[in-house]
């Protein structure tokens, strides 16, 4: 098929691959030659002639593109209805909320007293954000004193924190002291007076904890615990009854936790709640009645235990019914709220304290494929359980359950402007077989009139037990309007289906998940909902594996694909300990430095790798230069050899100097970068009218 991107872009020329200089790797794969080892400088003049290079034929193709994306980014626009703000939930004698004015990037935070009383603001990140390319408010904690306040700020992309501990009164925040870098986890004492935050390492992970006494010189914070292991990462919190601080250590099988006083957290050396153990894993809290946690040992199924001290034995709270996964809890003033999935959906349901199992109340059972979380209360005292309910065609709900009446209330609902009737679309789900007989769980959407079979964009990531929940978006209504169906295939290697649908998709075992992917593709197409020949696959960071992996083995059944901030270059970082991140993640990929199993088997499905002669389609690829997650060299390097080994090979990188991993902080270019993607994906889908 000849599509819309063939013609605007047929006298775009292919631009060229950078020179090539062959860099031989040696492991226990064998030997490999990268000719792009280079572009990981930054300040290599090869790698500056890339990057613009790559500008230059971006913009070239954003060019021809700009009609239709100034359409779908008007239409975004449109659709947002403003001002808009969030619930408000109460903490203390205030309730906090955000609102979104119009025009402005970012939100602002106020609160309100529970008393009544006028709303007071607490802070604008559009002013602290002025001056900055980027700004990502990556943490706002308010004292117990209802005064202190931490704001933690990321300005460049690069995930290391600049933490502004002040004072708030009447709306007015004065600075006090300023501590970078930290990482995300940071938490106040019950007293206020003392904040424990992370601190990440050479290799950018959170290695070590550090008290500040608020009032002092941050460069006489105190070490609190360090973490040797590069496998673990720390993190800090507080339980929901606030008796205790907490720091924990997390790999991606095995945590261990510690317990310190809330109101005097450096009164006695951290107590750990249990010998590390490897393969157990575990998330805990406190409440009125003692400890609850949900545990996993050896890579089982999550099950809730609660036990009034550590030092007592652990009993099972056996809740669950046949099929169903245990995901998390929260405890409230009335009881155990939970967390858990059936039939890959998040459902929530509610255990009154003292009750038996069987008295559990379900408080949403979803007709149709669609997602039900708990939102979280801030105060033990507050009676309201709250939840949120959404799908790919209907906007986030937020729900109240009030265990006293046993009621539940619509409290906030996502609004939508514009032209657009939710009538008008449809979700399902799908159990689409592999070629191992097991049946993939695929969530679709579309617009009812949508032509079946007909064109189709499938989302994939299956990585880290990361279950990719059905969620709604205005931006991808655009998509829907278009006459494109979007898919979302629940690979395994994702937390769809549980720990052993992870399992199955991680280690030595990654391949099942690639597999999946294409197994679904010709799934939805045997079901007549997708044109063979206009099927178009989407995949960040993680799943940038996926997707890559994909296109290497079938790239003749795509019709475009778009790869965003992609992991790329697995078996050359995973194989360099000095990289961020890398040691932490062999528990998910496996390390090719010992494991022959693991190098052979990684040097056949690492996208970079296995980049060959032969036709791909249209691919688009996105990097920031500041991420730190994947770093910028390796999108840059898979578009550079498929160039190289393709000289014809239609592929267009967009290179952002002023973000990291997680993209665009503004939203105003969140929606514009959105817009271009989506541009891209309906021309590449889209029949040639000429």
């Amino acid at each position: 098929m000849r599509t819309m991107l063939d013609a605007l872009t047929r006298d775009l020329a292919p631009l060229g691959a950078p020179d090539p200089e062959p860099h031989t790797l040696r492991g226990r794969a064998g030997t490999r030659i990268d000719p792009y080892w280079y572009l990981r400088s930054i300040d290599d003049p090869r790698t500056q002639h890339m990057i613009a290079s790559a500008r230059t034929s971006f913009a070239a193709l954003a060019e021809r593109l700009a009609p239709a994306a100034t359409r779908i980014e008007a239409t975004i626009r449109s659709r947002v209805v403003e001002p808009d703000e969030s619930y408000p939930v109460r903490r203390g004698s205030w309730r906090y909320l955000s609102r979104i004015e119009p025009d402005l990037d970012y939100p602002v935070h106020y609160r309100e007293p529970v008393a009544g009383g006028p709303r007071e603001l607490v802070l604008d990140e559009n002013a602290w954000a002025d001056g900055h390319a980027y700004f990502a408010l990556a943490g706002l904690l308010i004292g117990d004193d209802e005064h202190t306040v931490v704001v933690g700020v990321d300005t460049d992309g690069s995930e290391q924190l600049r933490l502004v501990v002040g004072r708030l009164e009447a709306g007015i925040i004065t600075r006090a002291e300023e501590i970078f870098p930290a990482g995300y986890g940071f938490v106040l004492s019950n007293d206020s007076r003392t904040l424990l935050y992370t601190r990440p390492d050479e290799t950018l992970r959170p290695a070590s904890v550090w008290a500040h006494r608020i009032g002092s010189d941050p460069s006489d914070d105190i070490l609190v615990l360090e973490e040797p292991d590069a496998h673990y990462f720390l993190d800090v919190g507080r339980t929901k009854d606030r008796a205790f601080l907490t720091i924990q250590a997390e790999s991606k099988r095995t945590s261990q936790w510690w317990l310190l006083d809330a109101t005097d957290p450096l009164a006695t050396p951290p107590r750990p709640f249990a010998p590390r153990e490897e393969g157990r894993l575990y998330q805990l809290d406190h409440g009125p009645d003692g400890f609850y946690l949900i545990e996993s040992r050896d890579d089982a199924e999550f099950r809730l235990f609660r036990t009034a001290d550590p030092e007592q034995p652990l009993t099972e709270v056996d809740l669950l019914e046949d099929g169903e996964i245990l995901e998390g809890f929260e405890i409230t003033r009335h009881g155990l709220a939970i967390q858990t999935r059936r039939r890959a959906s998040l459902v929530v349901s509610f255990l009154p304290w003292g009750a038996p199992a069987s008295e559990r109340r379900l408080l949403v059972d979803p007709e149709q494929p669609s997602t039900a979380a708990l939102v979280g209360n801030l105060d033990l005292d507050d009676d309201e359980v709250r939840f949120e309910t959404v799908s790919l065609v209907e906007p986030a709900t937020i729900w109240s359950y009030m265990p006293t009446t046993e009621t539940t209330t619509q409290r906030w609902r996502q609004r939508v402007g514009g032209d657009v009737d939710l009538d008008d679309y449809e979700t399902r789900r799908l159990w689409l077989p592999a070629d191992d007989g097991v049946l993939v769980p695929v969530t679709i959407a579309r617009r009812r009139s949508a032509p079946a079979p007909g064109p189709v964009l499938v989302y994939a990531y299956g990585a880290y037990e990361e279950a990719i929940d059905p969620t709604f978006s205005i931006s991808r209504l655009s998509l829907l309007d278009a006459g494109i169906t979007f898919a979302i295939a629940h690979v395994r290697g994702g937390g769809e289906l549980g720990r052993s649908w992870y399992d199955a998709g991680r280690l030595e075992r990654k391949e099942r998940t690639v597999r999946d992917l294409l197994d679904v593709v010709a799934g939805l197409v045997a079901e007549g909902i997708a044109d063979p020949s206009a099927i178009a696959i989407r995949g960040a960071s993680a799943g940038g594996i996926t997707v890559g992996a994909a296109l290497n083995r079938a790239p003749e059944r795509f019709a475009a694909a778009v790869l965003e901030v992609p992991f790329v270059d697995c078996l050359t970082t995973m194989s360099d300990p000095s990289l961020p991140l890398t040691v932490t993640e062999w528990e998910e990929w496996g390390n090719p430095l010992e494991s022959d199993v693991i190098a052979e088997t990684m040097a056949r499905w690492s996208p970079y790798d296995n980049l060959h002669e032969g036709t791909y389609p249209p691919i688009l690829v996105t990097t920031g230069l500041n991420d730190v997650r994947v770093g910028f060299f390796e999108p840059l390097k898979y578009v550079a050899k498929l160039r190289l080994v393709n000289p014809e090979a239609r592929v267009w990188i967009r290179v952002d100097d002023e973000q990291g991993h997680l993209g665009p902080t503004k939203r105003k270019d969140a929606w514009h970068d959105e817009a271009q993607v989506l541009a891209f994906v309906q021309a590449a889908l889209t029949p040639a009218t000429d």
